[in-house]
């Protein structure tokens, strides 16, 4: 192995942190603000029709419940490459969407 390589595989290893050290390396109190967000991942199908979504309420489809989360909380949509993106919510902002989705299919 080159010391090239050495170097690139060293720094590669160092930068692997397992779940529970970097949550033990977290400052006190911060871990309870991690349970109060909520990350919401979409993938989209090449026409842009979405292809899967987390946390959809059964009532709706899967398109609708992006337009509900898109148009709720507009600024907390990040997109990524390979037709993917998360939504990363507060969780009482996620709770009201959730609400209002339950709500408007009980007024139909």
């Amino acid at each position: 192995m080159t010391v090239g390589a050495e170097a690139q595989n060293r720094e590669a290893t160092d930068n692997v942190v397992s779940l529970t050290q970097a949550k033990s390396a977290l400052p006190a109190g911060r871990d309870e603000a991690r349970c109060d967000e909520v990350l919401i991942h979409v993938r989209f199908h090449p026409n842009a029709e979405v292809n899967t979504i987390d946390q959809c309420p059964e009532h709706l489809h899967r398109q609708d419940w992006f337009f509900r989360l898109r148009y709720g909380a507009p600024l907390n949509y990040q997109t990524f490459a390979g037709g993917r993106g998360f939504f990363r919510l507060q969780r009482s902002c996620f709770e009201a969407i959730l609400n209002q989705s339950f709500l408007s299919q009980s007024a139909e």
